[in-house]
């Protein structure tokens, strides 16, 4: 036969004192939580009609503020309204202290976010409309939410990334100076006239219309590889992503076609294979 253990009540009801409680505590209790409520909706239009004036506040930051403030001044009523009836606030403060500690952590990310979020519309790290480059992609950026930083990437795909990751990870800003100089690598074989191909190559680099004339185009002998000796071409172009991809393409033609035109040998690797004794080694 199944055993009812009775349940003590006495611990939930300890701080409450319904003995002294009349039906106008209970009335006054009500009226105070419903005109929290309508202080509340009201507080909410106040400070969004505020916060309206600046500029500087995205909408959705103003929408948060003003709901936040909101729930403030319900909570303030809600108290009020323990007090009116007796409650002993001790275990209620320590249950919404337990609450309030509980949703911390529960929306801990959607505060970070936040605060993150807020950071960015206070620096001049970028704007919408500038091409960004992130741990989590490159690309275009649409849109600073209260959450996220929307970019659309280059192959069209739109990516959230969240503000706190803005923040915290290493970010570049790729549009904010209005040019940008990448580097084409090039390796010309061991013998090769090093002044003859660094000229060919910054010639070549320098007759290509998406490169551009100031600051002059570079070619700069890096190291000794493997199989070849590395030169690095050196150039400046538009800041865009698609600027860059294309300059990267006309560049590397241009070079292409001007070394062989000049008989400069584009090194590549090559191995030597050994057939045994009295064998003479031979290219593989």
């Amino acid at each position: 036969m199944r055993q009812v253990v009775p349940v003590d009540t006495s611990d939930l009801t300890s701080s409450l004192d319904t003995n002294s409680i009349t039906v106008w505590d209970f009335v006054w209790a009500v009226v105070i939580v419903a005109a929290s409520f309508l202080l509340a909706a009201l507080t909410r239009r106040v400070v969004l009609r505020g916060l309206k004036r600046f500029d500087g506040i995205p909408e959705n930051y103003q929408q948060l503020i003003a709901r936040s403030t909101g729930w403030f001044v319900i909570g303030f009523g809600i108290i009020y309204a323990l007090v009116v009836l007796g409650v002993d606030l001790g275990p209620a403060v320590l249950a919404l202290l337990l609450f309030a500690a509980i949703a911390f952590f529960a929306g801990r990310g959607l505060l970070e976010n936040f605060a993150a979020g807020l950071v960015l519309q206070g620096t001049t790290m970028f704007e919408v409309g500038d091409q960004i480059e992130t741990t989590a992609g490159r690309g275009t950026v649409l849109e600073i939410t209260g959450r996220t930083v929307i970019i659309l990437t280059p192959d069209g795909e739109e990516v959230n990334i969240p503000n706190a990751t803005v923040v915290n990870d290493p970010l570049t800003n790729l549009t904010n100076e209005g040019a940008r100089r990448s580097t084409v690598p090039v390796g010309v074989a061991y013998g090769t006239d090093l002044e003859e191909a660094r000229r060919v190559i910054r010639e070549a680099a320098a007759s290509r219309e998406l490169v551009l004339e100031r600051p002059a185009v570079e070619a700069l002998v890096d190291e000794f590889g493997d199989n070849a000796v590395i030169i690095n071409c050196r150039f400046w172009h538009e800041p865009t992503i698609l600027d860059e991809n294309r300059a990267i393409d006309e560049v590397t033609r241009a070079v292409y076609m001007a070394l062989g035109e000049h008989s400069i040998e584009i090194a590549f690797p090559q191995r030597t294979l050994w057939w045994g004794r009295g064998q003479q080694p031979g290219p593989g």
